[in-house]
């Protein structure tokens, strides 16, 4: 190898070398970015919930107190446990008093698995209710972006509930032939799940329409005063 084919392959390897760093430093920062985003995300969502007058969502994810909480065990398998980004209690009407749990996603674009994300929350909120029913009373899915159009009113029927489970069957049923899985699905659990399933879409500009955080005090000045109905 001559010298200047030396000097080139020396350099080709020092700029492999560094976008190779570059290229780890980037995949670190959109990391970040990503998990900063989720933390973003499950504040707007906390903050719109709040400003309906009708949560207090008293659980975030993951404040040291709130994680116990929002946390569930797979039914089956070996996967670690999981957790929703939000969660506290329903206020005033017919569902004062009723927890929820809530799963967010700070998407604005097509650009991501938010179907498929949101076949595996099916998945896990299945498997929440057949470990605490009793206080599993509402599952809300909140993001900013539509998704999955094709089969979008049926995106709270029991049977995608049931065709989650069995998607992710070793680790809600432990079983992996599909068709005994199949047979050992908890329909009613699965009906009760879609029974208490929430998509929400918000809009920046809907952000903007809420009641103020003046006005909420108001309210709950005046529930004090009375009485919570």
């Amino acid at each position: 190898m001559g010298a200047s084919e030396t000097v080139v392959f020396e350099w080709s390897q020092s700029m492999a070398s560094s976008l190779g760093a570059k290229a780890c430093y980037c995949h670190s920062m959109s990391g970040e970015e990503a998990h900063e985003k989720g933390r973003e995300g499950a504040r707007r969502a906390k903050e719109w919930l709040e400003s309906t007058t009708r949560v207090n969502a008293c659980w975030v994810n993951p404040d040291k107190f709130a994680v116990e909480k929002l946390t569930f065990p797979w039914a089956a398998g070996k996967r670690q446990p999981f957790s929703y980004d939000l969660g506290g209690l329903l206020l005033r009407g017919d569902l004062e008093g009723r927890a929820f749990y809530a799963e967010v996603k700070n998407y604005t674009n097509a650009s991501n698995n938010q179907g498929a994300e949101y076949v595996e929350y099916l998945a896990k909120c299945y498997c929440a209710y057949l470990d605490s029913p009793k206080y599993c009373d509402n599952f809300m899915w909140i993001t900013w972006h539509p998704f999955s159009l094709t089969k979008w009113s049926k995106l709270c029927s029991a049977e995608e509930v049931r065709d989650a489970v069995l998607s992710h069957r070793l680790n809600t049923l432990g079983i992996e032939e599909e068709a005994e899985a199949k047979a050992a699905i908890n329909m009613e659990a699965c009906i009760a799940v879609a029974e208490r399933l929430w998509i929400i879409v918000l809009s920046e500009r809907q952000e903007i329409l809420t009641v103020s955080a003046e006005h909420r005090g108001l309210i709950e000045k005046f529930d004090t005063e009375r009485g919570r109905r």
